[in-house]
């Protein structure tokens, strides 16, 4: 029953512009709903990123046609996270897996931004350049939550925060996204110089992203 629904997903994400599309759904339904999942640690968490990783990895099949190395960098990157997750539910799973698998999903996002950053400057329609950059922009958010996790995880007190483990991620997504987006709420601030960069960096790409994309689609 179910081969006849994937069958045409999979027909549907051939084109790119679809493709792009459900990436954009997908990224948007990550963004809600992962802090929820991530806030019980639970096997149904670990359900949840599979099925997103491998939506993911589904809808770039279109715009990783021609890159098999990235292709295949995105693959081994998702079953990584999958299979690290699964062993970080152990009881006696050792204390570094769960940076590892921080680790791979930045990985696994850098490679996601490669691909978008090449599908915009290429020579393709408008509309798959736009939600390109939306995606772009989007997995910039969340890559820069990864980085600061690791940050305060690295070196203790880089932020204001009093929560510093990887269960404390939907915090740094937060902060990530208000800080790309430049609100400064300013309920949670940068403390150490490297988090300060960070901090200039995101806020800086934040403006900068919105500003040369129109500029591009202008110039057209």
């Amino acid at each position: 029953m179910l081969r006849k629904p994937l069958t045409h997903f999979q027909e549907t994400v051939q084109h790119p512009h679809h493709s792009l599309g459900f990436l954009l759904l997908t990224l948007i339904f990550s963004i809600v709903f992962s802090p929820l999942m991530i806030d019980y640690q639970s096997i149904a968490g670990t359900v949840f990123s599979a099925l997103m990783i491998a939506s993911m990895v589904l809808s770039l099949q279109a715009l990783t046609e021609k890159k098999p190395r990235l292709r295949r960098w995105l693959k081994v990157t998702g079953i990584a996270i999958v299979v690290l997750r699964l062993l970080a539910e152990h009881s006696i799973s050792p204390p570094w897996l769960p940076l590892f698998t921080l680790i791979a999903s930045m990985l696994f996002n850098m490679g996601m931004m490669v691909m978008l950053m090449g599908h915009l400057f290429s020579k393709q329609p408008e509309m798959e350049k736009l939600l390109a950059a939306i995606n772009f922009y989007l997995l910039t958010g969340v890559t820069f939550s990864y980085l600061y996790l690791m940050t305060n995880l690295f070196s203790p007190g880089s932020f204001d925060m009093p929560a510093q483990s990887i269960s404390s991620w939907p915090d740094y997504l937060y902060f990530s996204f208000v800080t790309l987006t430049t609100l400064g709420y300013g309920d949670i601030l940068p403390l150490s110089s490297l988090a300060q960069s960070l901090v200039s960096l995101e806020a800086v790409i934040g403006v900068l992203s919105p500003t040369v994309m129109i500029a591009r689609f202008v110039g057209k």
